[in-house]
């Protein structure tokens, strides 16, 4: 059955939300194919979900559906009980799905991660979650990722993403469009270095400030070969006055 063998991101900016991720899956043969992984559902001017998932390709196709659903259908109340929403259909996908009476080896292979952030347009604040089987957890720092390609993500943004830059700079924490520049170079790496992670690169970007906004982008091959090397990366991050590579 396909598998997600995927790198998502979500990080948390001072104006907002970014995530990023592949759109390549294996399939049952040993093929690939492209597919949607992330998603998002706007209740504006009341809050903006967006969520990526990684892992057992029909039960994540199965857990966007359902948690978009359950959104859409609470809208009034998802912003204060969101948690309790997202937590609901996640226990209702592992009970049914990936009960404990299943072999090991099945449950494991059907394991699903979910990368999850949520907006408040009238607090601009924002929220990010991670999942564990079907525990919906908030996440300490400001970004999480999930996926085969983690690793090579939680690398570049330890060291990148969170540490103190200088004044010349929109803060600790970078806006949406300076951690786009950043995001855009893990995804072109991860694709480089880790197997199975591949195909296009989609993102989400939610802003709260100071003209509340969404959009959502699909980038090809073309587009990962103009991408910046890591020196130029650093310098845009960490150089006074240095332009966008």
């Amino acid at each position: 059955m396909s598998k997600r063998m995927t790198l998502v991101v979500g990080t948390i900016c001072t104006n907002g939300l970014f995530f990023c991720s592949d759109t390549e899956e294996g399939t049952v043969m040993g093929g690939k194919r492209t597919v949607q992984k992330l998603i998002h559902v706007s209740a504006f001017p009341q809050w903006h979900l967006v969520f990526g998932t990684a892992g057992f390709g029909p039960l994540c196709e199965l857990a966007m559906r359902r948690i978009s659903d359950a959104a859409r259908l609470n809208k009034n109340e998802f912003l204060a009980k969101h948690e309790t929403i997202i937590g609901d259909e996640m226990v209702r996908i592992y009970d049914k799905y990936i009960p404990d009476s299943l072999p090991d080896w099945k449950r494991l292979d059907r394991q699903i991660s979910l990368v999850i952030g949520v907006v408040d347009y009238q607090t601009t604040d924002c929220r990010l979650y991670q999942t564990y089987e079907e525990i919906v957890y908030p996440v300490a720092g400001m970004f999480a990722c999930a996926g085969v390609g983690q690793e090579i993500a939680y690398y570049f943004l330890d060291r990148l993403f969170r540490d103190a830059r200088g004044p010349q700079f929109s803060g600790t924490v970078p806006e949406v469009l300076e951690a786009q520049a950043l995001l855009e170079f893990v995804m072109k790496e991860a694709k480089e270095s880790v197997g199975n992670v591949g195909g296009n690169t989609e993102t989400i970007a939610v802003i709260t400030s100071p003209n509340p906004s969404s959009t959502e982008s699909s980038f090809g091959a073309g587009w990962e070969a103009r991408q910046p090397q890591l020196q130029d990366i650093i310098k845009y991050f960490w150089l006074k006055r240095a332009p966008k590579p």
